[in-house]
């Protein structure tokens, strides 16, 4: 199946998050050329995390978390500061 650019509307699924049932909710500003390298890092830790870009103009990602994993995320995303340039916001939900 192919789509034509103007045949899906991309911002339709913004406001939901990516998987159904219960998830921690944060966010980080994180430098725009550090985006798809902390992207492939979480992609690693399969099942911890989703992580999306929520608004490229101003580098931010959102990360949802599943309630079991918050602590290992916490201790995740302190490794990869180390790394990767990236400022948590205070937006946990």
């Amino acid at each position: 199946m192919c789509f034509r650019k103007n045949e899906m509307d991309i911002n339709r699924f913004s406001h939901y998050p990516p998987f159904e049932g219960e998830a921690v909710y944060l966010e980080a500003r994180v430098e725009s050329e550090d985006i798809a390298v902390l992207c492939r890092y979480m992609d690693l830790y399969e099942g911890v995390a989703f992580v999306r870009t929520k608004d490229p103009r101003r580098s931010i990602v959102e990360f949802w978390v599943a309630p079991s994993f918050v602590e290992d995320f916490r201790k995740i995303i302190a490794a990869l500061e180390k790394e990767i340039r990236m400022v948590m916001l205070d937006k946990e939900k």
